[in-house]
C-alpha cells in the first residue's frame, strides 16, 4: 500500500507530464510557424535576388550599350568633372588627338591639350586641339554640362569634329577655282599676243632676207627669230594649260607607259641610272598620251636637278583602289617654303622656265580622277607621287 507523500508524487508528475506535452506541443506548432516564415523569407529573399540580379543585368546592358554607343559615334567626346580632370574619353578623341585614353584619364584637361577646356566663342566658330605629336587640329566643338537626377552640376562634357579634311577640300576648291580663273585669263593674254607676235615673226623674216648673209645686223635679227620662239612655245603652253582636257582613256599596262616615257628621253647615261619597278600585269584606265607626258615632265625636272651623279627610281604598284606611281630622285631637292608652290601655274625657279610643266600635270593627273603629291628634302632628293583609279 502507497503512502500518501508517494501519492502526492505520482500526482504532481502526471501533472507535469501534461503541462510538458502541452507545452510541446505548442512548441511543435511555434516551429512550424516559424519554418513555414523561414520558407516564406527564403522564397522571398529569392525572388529578391533574382529581381536584383535581372536589374544588374539590365544595368550592364544598359551601361554596355551606352559606352558602345558612346565609343561608335565618329565626333569625339570627353568628359571632365568639375575640377576639370578628364573622366571619359571615346575610340575617336584617341583617333582625332593620337592619345589612348589610358594616358590621359585621371589627368587635367589643360595638362593634356595645354589650353582650358572653355574657350570664349569665336568669329570663325573653330577651335584648335593639340594631338599628341604637337600638331594644331582646327575642330568644331560643343561644351555642356553634365547634371544628376537632382540638377547638380557634376562635371562638362566636349563633343567635337576634327576639321582638317574639310578644310583641306575647301582650300582644294578654292585653289581649283584660282587656277580655272588662271586658265581663263592666260587663253585671253595668249591670243592677244599672238596676233602681233605674227607680225613680228614676220617683218624679222622680211629683214633678215634684205641684209646681206655678212651684215653684223643679222645676229640681232636671229636674237629676234629666237626670243619669238621663246614667246611662241610659252604661249602654246598658256593655250595647252587653259584649253579643257578632253581624255581617251583605255586600260594600258602602266610598266608599257612607264617605259614609254623614257624612250626619247635625253640625259647623261653615264653619271644618272635610272631604275624601273612595275610588274608588268599592273593596268590603270587612262589616257597614255596625257599621262606619258605627266611622267617625261617630271622625270626631266629629277634630271635637272642631278648636278653630278644620281639616281631616279620609279616604282608601279597597286594600293587599296589606285595605281600607284613613284618617281625618286636623290638631287638637290626642294625648299620647304617652295614645296607648296611647285602645282600652281607661272612658278618657276628656272630661270627660262613658264612655270605650266608641273601645273599641267597636276591638271591631267586631276581630269583623270587621280592625285599628285610632292616631298622633298634639301641635299636629298624629291619624291612625286600620282595616284591613278584602277
Amino acid at each position: 500500500m502507497m503512502s500518501k507523500s508517494t501519492e502526492k508524487m505520482v500526482s504532481i508528475s502526471q501533472v507535469d507530464l501534461e503541462n510538458l506535452t502541452k507545452a510541446l506541443e505548442e512548441f511543435n506548432k511555434t516551429s512550424q510557424s516559424w519554418e513555414q516564415a523561414y520558407s516564406l523569407l527564403q522564397k522571398r529573399i529569392s525572388e529578391l535576388n533574382h529581381e536584383l540580379e535581372l536589374k544588374n543585368h539590365e544595368l550592364a546592358m544598359t551601361s554596355e550599350y551606352l559606352s558602345n554607343l558612346l565609343e561608335s559615334i565618329s565626333d569625339g567626346v570627353i568628359a571632365v568633372d568639375l575640377d576639370d580632370k578628364i573622366n571619359r574619353f571615346n575610340r575617336s578623341a584617341s583617333i582625332i588627338s593620337g592619345y589612348e585614353s589610358s594616358e590621359v584619364l585621371g589627368k587635367y584637361f589643360s595638362e593634356v591639350f595645354n589650353r582650358p577646356f572653355s574657350i570664349e566663342e569665336n568669329n570663325k566658330n573653330t577651335y584648335q586641339l593639340c594631338s599628341k605629336t604637337g600638331r594644331l587640329i582646327p575642330i568644331a566643338e560643343r561644351n555642356s554640362l553634365i547634371t544628376d537626377s537632382q540638377g547638380n552640376v557634376i562635371g562638362k562634357v566636349k563633343v567635337f569634329q576634327d576639321l582638317s579634311e574639310i578644310l583641306e577640300l575647301k582650300a582644294h576648291i578654292q585653289h581649283k577655282e584660282r587656277l580655272a580663273l588662271i586658265g581663263e585669263m592666260s587663253a585671253t593674254i595668249a591670243h592677244e599676243i599672238r596676233n602681233p607676235l605674227g607680225g613680228i615673226r614676220g617683218f624679222a623674216s622680211f629683214l633678215a632676207q634684205d641684209l646681206p648673209e655678212d651684215d653684223p645686223r643679222q645676229r640681232f635679227v636671229k636674237k629676234i627669230m629666237q626670243g619669238i620662239q621663246i614667246l611662241e612655245h610659252t604661249i602654246n603652253d598658256l593655250l595647252e594649260y587653259a584649253r579643257p582636257i578632253d581624255l581617251k582613256q583605255e586600260p594600258r599596262p602602266l610598266c608599257e607607259l612607264i617605259h614609254s616615257s623614257l624612250e626619247f628621253l635625253s640625259y647623261d647615261k653615264k653619271n644618272i641610272s635610272i631604275l624601273v619597278e612595275c610588274p608588268p600585269e599592273i593596268k590603270a584606265n587612262l589616257d597614255f598620251t596625257r599621262m606619258k607626258q605627266v611622267i617625261s615632265n617630271i622625270v626631266v625636272n629629277a634630271v635637272q636637278s642631278i648636278s653630278n651623279q644620281g639616281l631616279i627610281k620609279i616604282k608601279g604598284e597597286i594600293e587599296n583602289k589606285y595605281v600607284r606611281i613613284e618617281i625618286k630622285d636623290n638631287g638637290c631637292g626642294i625648299k620647304p617654303e617652295i614645296l607648296p608652290k611647285i602645282f600652281s601655274p607661272f612658278f618657276s625657279t628656272k630661270e627660262r622656265g613658264t612655270g605650266l610643266g608641273l601645273a599641267l600635270c597636276a591638271k591631267i593627273v586631276d581630269a583623270h580622277g587621280g592625285q599628285i603629291k610632292a616631298e622633298s628634302t634639301v641635299g636629298e632628293g624629291t619624291t612625286i607621287t600620282i595616284w591613278l583609279p584602277i
